[in-house]
């Protein structure tokens, strides 16, 4: 399966929630499916997420080595970085931390997973509602007919 993202999701998801009034049953044993493909989307990207926090994690703990002067030279190297020239003291290791590129770019992958789980999760929660919609469009088709 190829890597999806939240635009992949957004036009798939376009497809997959539109219901032909006059296919309602067949949208109504659709609902199983649906909700499979889309857990599985789901779980995904949580794992992606998971991954995501463990590398930004293991990322600030160098980067807070490498602001706060403590950063052995071999893993300064293997990771490209240049030498630190500031002496930076620990009262003001947040502030650099925060505005670190290397974890804004980490930051910012986990802010597009995040988005992308809540997008996900609404998808299910729609899916779980959809027998209940299609029961309605069932009962107004009743109603417009008279029975």
């Amino acid at each position: 399966m190829a890597v999806m993202n939240l635009s992949d999701y957004l036009a798939a998801w376009e497809t997959d929630a539109a219901i032909d009034p006059s296919e309602l049953d067949a949208a109504a044993r659709n609902v199983p499916l649906l909700h499979a493909k889309w857990w599985r989307h789901y779980t995904t990207e949580r794992l992606r997420y998971k991954k995501l926090d463990l590398e930004y994690k293991s990322m600030y703990l160098l980067r807070y080595e490498y602001w706060n002067g403590r950063l052995d030279e071999d893993t300064r190297k293997a990771q490209g970085w240049d030498i630190q020239p500031l002496k930076v003291l620990t009262p003001q290791l947040p502030t650099y931390l925060d505005a670190d590129p290397v974890l804004q770019e980490l930051q910012k992958r986990k802010a597009v997973c995040e988005e992308t789980l809540r997008f996900l999760e609404d998808v299910i929660k729609q899916i779980n509602g959809r027998g209940y919609h299609i029961k309605n469009a069932i009962d107004f088709l009743k109603f417009k007919m008279g029975v």
